[in-house]
């Protein structure tokens, strides 16, 4: 779904720099603070990593490498969160930024990264606070240690099941976006999407990859003698009918109205062709039953190569809708490719 990880990318592109200038403008305002109680260490950090942020800002938009950029920010955001909490000029008040770990992890790494890089960090700072502020009273100490940990636990648990939902939810709409409502295919949107990968795929490996367009003959009368509750049964029949026929790796797409698309990949022309006939055929032995009349549907379909008829999906498209044109004014009923497109002409 290159889709979806475009926008998830996107999404975690535009948290880092968030986090990014609020670590400059923070980073620079607590170096002074550590400067005023002459932790020179803790400072020097501060402004180095400040420094960093200001210098990772201006390639963000730029970098294609967008975990490597992540991962640059994070160690050594988490370090020095780490080395300011065993530092002991400074406040138990530091441990609250310990709190932003799972956050800043499962929204700029994800799922599983996130849970690994929260238990992790999270697991180091507890054991740096308990080491650095530990009393004569180990019941005081557990109980500190319990309080925090438990804190820590449920900022991660939020954290995790507001990504876990994030994903859900972002899958949900990019399949609703692509798929065709009234028969469950994959739509225009989709078939495009999926062009892009075959078309990288075929010109990486020399693959052939076809592409046929089928029209519903005569739909129109369908509509008007039955009504459009039973052309919208009969789009549904045509679709059902078809994916059954096609190879689990085939792309079969609605494009709107009777017009559908198969995208096949790794079919030159003879082998695209006779799969159309197959679907041809299929439809022609299945025919739909409304009330009491059995109502006979064919198709017509165009064959488009990619390479000879063109590199790109609106030149397949063009080239395929012309055959199916051609096989229209033919008779209907018959696929067309370029080998057989003159004499449908005749």
């Amino acid at each position: 779904m290159p889709g979806y990880f475009a926008k998830t990318e996107q999404h975690r592109r535009l948290v880092l720099k968030a986090l990014l200038w609020i670590t400059m403008i923070g980073g620079l305002f607590f170096s002074v603070v550590n400067l005023m109680h002459d932790n020179w260490l803790l400072a020097g950090l501060e402004i180095g990593y400040a420094g960093v942020s200001l210098y990772l800002l201006t390639i963000i938009d730029k970098t294609s490498n967008l975990q490597l950029l992540t991962a640059i920010y994070l160690l050594p955001f988490f370090s020095i969160m780490i080395v300011a909490l065993a530092q002991t000029t400074t406040s138990f008040a530091v441990f609250a930024w310990i709190q932003t770990i799972p956050i800043i992890c499962y929204l700029l790494l994800g799922l599983r990264l996130g849970m690994y890089g929260s238990i992790l960090f999270v697991g180091i700072g507890l054991f740096v606070f308990s080491r650095r502020f530990s009393s004569d009273e180990i019941l005081q100490n557990v109980e500190i240690i319990a309080n925090l940990g438990l804190a820590s636990l449920a900022v991660m648990i939020f954290a995790h099941i507001y990504e876990r939902s994030r994903i859900l939810n972002e899958k949900r709409l990019t399949e609703q976006a692509t798929t065709d409502a009234l028969t469950g295919l994959p739509n225009r949107l989709k078939l495009a999407e999926v062009f892009e990968r075959e078309r990288a795929h075929a010109l990486r490996n020399g693959t052939p990859l076809s592409l046929v367009f089928i029209d519903i003959d005569h739909f129109k009368q369908i509509n008007d003698r039955f009504g459009h509750e039973v052309g919208d049964r009969a789009l549904a029949h045509f679709a059902k009918v078809l994916a059954q026929r096609l190879r689990i790796n085939d792309l079969f797409c609605r494009l709107g109205g009777e017009e559908f698309a198969v995208l096949l990949s790794g079919s030159k022309t003879a082998q695209a062709r006779d799969i159309a006939e197959s679907l041809r055929e299929r439809l022609a032995a299945k025919p739909l039953v409304v009330d009491d009349s059995t109502l006979h549907m064919t198709l017509s379909a165009g064959v488009a190569c990619f390479g000879v008829d063109g590199q790109s999906l609106d030149e397949l498209m063009q080239a395929a809708d012309r055959r199916t044109y051609a096989a229209k004014r033919a008779g209907r009923n018959r696929v067309i490719t370029q080998e057989n497109m003159a004499p449908a002409l005749d």
